[in-house]
């Protein structure tokens, strides 16, 4: 009944749980560190296994081959088993007391712990001041005691100094009990850390500012609190940041499948919280955040490709040649648009003219398991996180078609077989990773041929195939704003509209993406040079979309990725109607209401005007 628990995020929900005291400081550091555990396992025993297996095996060489999996090496020859046993068994136990702990509550009075619950939650919003959720002198002490002077000319860290520098930085926040407990949470991480972490005067007040802007990003740093040293890096530097070079010198060094990943992601967070942190404080804008966050996922592409292929070396040694293999692009990826918890829409393609690269198996076998190496590289959860969902549906035949496609199926198929939904989608496809000669090349003839074939329906057939695809989309993901809240993504009026309604015009007035922005303002302003969108509907298009798409950032920035805005009633609406610059929650969602509105008539025109 408490919204503000109702969070996609399971180490946030667990945060926002046991700041309402429904669990304990204790049982929310227990469960987070659990569950990561628990997921790192489970994807260890699924890519073995390769199906959904939640079953640790009884075997002692294979329970010992997931502990080796696990990162559990050991300095006895069994010690890596006893090791993984001993880490099992505490975090299964701390969960399970936790649970316990619950629902005995729960037995013994489900009324009363259900309004004790409700109480808490009422009061934890209304409470004065001076009853705030507060930093603890522990806390404080734990931030000073990792404190140092980098520069000759910084103040010598003191209690009194990280007390200023919080006090200050709360007084600034836009939500400051979040500032609170993200630095509470911080500072226990920090005393649990069993390395030794060092950070300035100027990376400790980026992290309690970070911590008032961006629950996400405050949890990341909670997780792994070595991250706090990447918050003040030199403005030069992050300008001049080669991405997939700091991503290949992390990997390189490494000698296994396991610590390369685990290097990749250690080294990927730093560079995503250093995007977060200049994102939070407004020191660059969404289109160069977006901007940064796609370069960071391109070159996170090319050094998993880089990671799997020296798997595939050590599982078969030298590779016979090549291989040749192009990521392309579709989505936010392709449009140059990726934000924080963006999934990865990708096609994976090999040429088809050379040969396998592993002379033992025929070259579909070979490309299906580099593919799942590099998918494993991008997206399976370890101790250390996991980068980016990869979503391969969007390839032919989805589910049912190959993992990696060959460059001459994928033209035959959308020659041939590919539907007029299809169609919209891969009107976008962009190169973006891998061999970026082979992808151009496929790139290109894969575009003429959606617009060949788009040329040989009518207008009103593609129209009424545009509309079906969106209603059914609207009725099958739009549920969720049935539920409390605004929908800005598949509503009506929401950011599909646009979607839709720009490749619909694309596709029936042959207008390509090309060049270096294909992003869906640039794709609008190129339909409006065309002739293809006229100044009412581009206007409606351009300015709601942008809207949207700053809504949707800040939503993401805040708490995560959620389709779905919170309702205007909640704390998390009012902090984004501040973000964009509306004085008040009722403004925002005044404006919102309008430019939505007109996003849905100018949809409806430009589809329904082939058919009048």
């Amino acid at each position: 009944r408490d919204e503000w628990l109702r969070v996609a995020h399971t180490v946030i929900s667990l945060g926002r749980l046991a700041e309402r005291n429904l669990i304990s400081e204790e049982e929310r550091s227990g469960l987070s560190e659990a569950y990561i555990f628990l997921r790192t396992l489970e994807h260890r025993l699924q890519m073995e296994h390769g199906l959904q297996t939640h079953t640790v095996p009884q075997a002692e060489p294979q329970r010992a081959l997931v502990a080796r999996r696990m990162g559990f090496a050991g300095s006895t020859p069994n010690g890596g088993l006893v090791e993984f046993e001993n880490a099992l068994a505490a975090n299964v136990t701390a969960v399970r007391k936790a649970y316990d702990r619950v629902f005995a509550n729960a037995k013994d009075d489900k009324s009363e712990l259900r309004s004790a619950g409700l109480q808490q939650a009422d009061a934890a919003r209304d409470e004065p001041a001076s009853r705030e959720f507060r930093v603890q002198g522990k806390a404080v002490q734990s931030f000073t005691s990792h404190l140092r002077q980098f520069e000759p000319d910084e103040v010598a860290p003191t209690h009194e100094l990280v007390k200023r520098l919080f006090d200050d930085a709360v007084g600034r926040s836009p939500n400051p009990q979040r500032t609170k407990m993200m630095t509470n949470r911080v500072a226990a991480s920090l005393q649990k850390s069993e390395s030794p972490i060092e950070f300035s005067e100027k990376s400790l007040a980026s992290l309690f500012q970070l911590c008032g802007s961006s629950e996400l990003l405050g949890e990341m740093v909670a997780g792994n609190p070595s991250l706090v040293s990447a918050l003040a890096s030199d403005e030069t530097q992050f300008k001049r940041r080669d991405y997939r070079a700091l991503l290949r010198a992390c990997v390189d060094p490494e000698k296994n499948f396991p610590a390369e990943i685990s290097a990749l992601r250690r080294e990927w967070s730093k560079l995503l919280i250093e995007i977060g942190a200049r994102d939070a404080a407004g020191e660059i804008s969404l289109a160069q955040s977006n901007h940064l966050q796609t370069e960071l996922a391109v070159a996170s592409i090319n050094v998993a490709y880089l990671i799997a292929r020296r798997e595939i070396v050590r599982r078969y040694g030298r590779l016979d040649g090549g291989p040749r293999i192009s990521v392309l692009a579709l989505g936010r990826l392709a449009s140059g648009g990726v934000d924080y918890g963006s999934d990865l829409d990708v096609i994976l393609v090999y040429d088809a003219l050379v040969s396998s690269p592993i002379g033992s198996l025929a070259p579909d076998e070979a490309y299906a398991r580099l593919g799942e190496l590099m998918l494993a590289a991008l997206s399976s959860v370890t101790r250390d996180g996991y980068l980016y969902r990869v979503d391969l549906r969007l390839r032919p035949d989805g589910k049912n078609g190959p993992l990696v496609i060959s460059s001459e199926a994928l033209l035959d198929y959308v020659r041939q077989r590919s539907a007029v939904w299809e169609w919209l989608a891969y009107v976008k496809l962009r190169a973006v990773a891998g061999d970026l000669e082979l992808g151009r090349m496929i790139e290109t003839h894969a575009r003429h041929a959606i617009h060949e074939q788009a040329r040989k329906v009518t207008d009103d057939e593609l129209a009424e195939e545009t509309r079906r695809m969106r209603e059914r989309l609207e009725l099958e993901k739009g549920k969720r704003g049935r539920q409390k809240g605004i929908d800005i993504k598949y509503a009506r009026g929401g950011m599909l509209d646009v979607y839709f309604a720009a490749r619909y015009l694309q596709l029936r007035d042959d207008v390509a993406d090309e060049g270096e922005d294909r992003s869906t303002r640039a794709t609008l302003e190129r339909l409006e040079a065309n002739g293809s969108l006229d100044a009412a509907d581009y206007e409606a298009l351009a300015r709601g979309y942008e809207l949207l798409r700053a809504a949707d950032h800040y939503q993401r920035l805040i708490v995560g990725k959620v389709a779905t805005l919170p309702s205007t009633d909640h704390p998390s609406f009012n902090e984004i109607a501040r973000q964009l610059g509306f004085a008040t929650a009722a403004e925002f969602s005044g404006k919102l209401s309008e430019r939505m509105r007109a996003i849905r008539e100018a949809y409806d025109r430009i589809t329904t005007a082939d058919q009048v």
